[in-house]
């Protein structure tokens, strides 16, 4: 049986965009967002609600499959109920799996690959008016560089902006590979015109990203120096960053430009993922723990301020109790202002699902533990130093739990400041830390009386005087 054709312009299309993973996947479902705004599509909050829903995928673990495969389970009462509603599936997911996602989901009407979101316009036109179910899961395969047309109709005061895609590492635990494809890097006139466009409209911090960043421009005569050289001449930018980073090929150049380049924020993020040798040859991750910490050293020695996050991975096949008190040495030594951690999880066409020598869940949930509880309290002792200091932090936005004006400061701090309202978005202003906790900073404004607004306590009180009174 054919679906059910929509019959109504598809500017009266609603649009909902789920986002599971990297930064990488925020910036594709912005761009998606651009796209499809642009089109004659309005954004829809409430996922239930919209004409369409567009689930941009991770497939780094395991346990971000699951959670895509049970949305898409809780969707098909939906669609049920609405025939007329789309459902499509990008990103990672999207690629690794393809057609066979759409087989096994037979409510799913749209499935499309990183290299293909360019094209989610015309993809969803030929669903939407074409009756059809699509997959378009193929990688670009030529040649080394991109071009990503510039696509900013609006911008935040802190922005995710992708300049190579890809990675020719191959690790044997990660699949970005298989699903993001090799290298390829856009040109530093068209990133610098996309900086330039995001700042036109208000943006002053940009986060450069890529699966390994600091590889960028290979084969074609480009270096990623050169690419912050030419950000930081960008007028009204005050802020630069970039993500991530590969202790390999994090040269020099680029760890001396944290002394030098003016914009170039002191925050880096540098997965070391094991602090044993052996794991770390097992891994194919082409350093030792030497050599990881010797950057560690010319990092601070040419930003003594600097923070430094990192990615860790526990019970990675046949990682013995003295392989991970090696990960627990470096955790403890270096003392990160942030980690993520992660228990190894086996990535179907990886080397390391072929390995066998399972670590136990049980001893990857102690060693989880134990490499968390040290990374808090180094993180909790970091942020104590920033007591009765006074910081500059870029406000972007209300906090998550709607109570007060966050932003962050230059080392990527997370700061949650008392006594601003939204007429500060956007701006960087100085900030005195008078608390702190393992993840965030808590201060008031210098330049306003220390009088604590807190909006939910506020709308609280708003609704409950609205409310009738009984009898």
């Amino acid at each position: 049986m054919q679906r059910q054709l929509y019959t109504q312009p598809i500017n009266t299309k609603s649009l909902h965009i789920k986002t599971f993973g990297c930064q990488m996947n925020v910036y594709d479902s912005n761009r998606m967002q651009s796209i499809l705004t642009a089109k004659g599509f309005r954004a829809e909050p409430e996922l239930r609600n919209a004409d369409v829903i567009l689930i941009n995928t991770c497939s780094i673990r395991d346990k971000s499959e699951h959670k895509l495969l049970s949305l898409l389970g809780e969707l098909k009462g939906l669609k049920e109920k609405d025939p007329k509603k789309v459902i499509a599936v990008s990103g990672c997911m999207g690629q690794r799996m393809g057609r066979a996602l759409l087989q096994r989901v037979p409510h799913l009407d749209l499935v499309l690959g990183p290299d293909a979101i360019d094209r989610v316009g015309e993809l969803l036109d030929g669903v939407i008016h074409g009756g059809q179910r699509l997959v378009e899961a193929k990688f670009d395969n030529e040649g080394r560089s991109y071009s990503q047309p510039c696509n900013v109709h609006r911008a935040k005061p802190a922005e995710l902006l992708t300049i190579v895609k890809g990675c020719d590492h191959f690790c044997t635990y990660c699949i970005v590979p298989f699903v993001r494809g090799r290298e390829k890097s856009r040109s530093i006139e068209e990133i610098v015109q996309d900086v330039k466009n995001f700042v036109a409209q208000g943006t002053t911090d940009i986060t450069f990203l890529g699966q390994n960043i600091n590889t960028y421009g290979k084969g074609t005569g480009q270096k990623l120096s050169e690419l912050i050289e030419a950000a930081n001449q960008v007028k009204g930018l005050e802020r630069i960053r970039y993500l991530t980073s590969h202790p390999r090929d994090l040269g020099e150049d680029l760890i001396n430009q944290f002394g030098t380049i003016e914009k170039l924020c002191p925050q880096l993020h540098l997965p070391f993922q094991s602090g044993s040798d052996r794991i770390l040859k097992a891994m194919s991750r082409l350093y030792n723990q030497e050599l990881y910490l010797k950057k560690i050293e010319l990092l601070r020695k040419a930003s003594p301020h600097m923070a430094i996050s990192t990615d860790v991975i526990v019970g990675f096949p046949g990682e013995t109790d003295e392989d991970f008190e090696a990960t627990l040495k470096v955790l403890d030594e270096v003392k990160f202002s942030g980690a993520f951690l992660f228990k190894y999880s086996p990535r179907p066409g990886t080397k390391a699902a072929e390995f066998g020598a399972e670590v136990p869940e049980n001893i990857k949930d102690e060693r989880l533990a134990r490499s968390q509880k040290i990374l808090n309290h180094h993180i909790e002792v970091e942020n104590k130093n920033y007591l009765n200091t006074v910081i500059p932090v870029l406000i972007e936005s209300m906090d998550k739990k709607k109570q007060y004006f966050s932003g962050r400061n230059p080392q990527n701090k997370l700061v949650h400041v008392m006594n601003i309202g939204d007429a500060s978005i956007g701006k960087i202003i100085d900030v005195e830390i008078t608390d702190t906790n393992v993840s965030c900073l808590k201060g008031f404004y210098v330049g306003a009386p220390k009088n604590e607004i807190n909006y939910r306590r506020i709308e609280n009180h708003i609704s409950s005087s609205l409310s009738p009174t009984p009898n």
